[in-house]
């Protein structure tokens, strides 16, 4: 026969939730990770030499349009990121940021430019833009903020 042990109850209780704390930092890696593995972030050489593209795209003179400037998945060390764009004058533009609604008009020439405060982590913002009878567009981007260093 095997010797009996005493095995106290606060040795099994710590054992225990020693296994469940390691299973929850586990399982947060992986999910951090598989998260991070999806964001594409675009190199400082790639974005240096982007060709830029000036009026490629033409567009009959009524029809709404939402043309974002600002990169889509872009991920930035500052709490602020100022979203430009261009779109036809006399609309009026809704942007939907997770920390705040900003309502705007464009500039005569269509341009705009409005400052969105981030939250840390992935934020998603929405652009939409609506004309007086009621016709809209809207485009919707992502950005990073992340307090770590790049």
């Amino acid at each position: 026969m095997w010797p009996k042990m005493k095995v106290k109850k606060e040795v099994t209780v710590a054992i225990v939730i020693g296994l469940i704390i390691a299973l929850v930092v586990t399982g947060g890696i992986l999910r951090a990770r598989t998260a991070l593995s999806k964001i594409k972030i675009p190199s400082k050489d790639a974005q240096q030499n982007r060709p830029v593209e000036s009026g490629k795209i033409e567009r009959k003179s009524n029809e709404l349009f939402v043309d974002l400037t600002t990169p889509d998945n872009s991920v930035t060390t500052e709490p602020k990121l100022t979203l430009t764009g261009k779109t036809l004058p006399g609309t009026y533009i809704a942007i939907l940021a997770e920390k705040g609604e900003y309502l705007i008009v464009p500039s005569d020439a269509g341009t705009f430019s409005q400052d969105i405060v981030l939250i840390k982590g992935a934020n998603t913002i929405t652009v939409t833009v609506y004309q007086n009878d009621g016709k809209k567009v809207e485009k919707t981007l992502s950005a990073v903020y992340t307090t770590a260093q790049l």
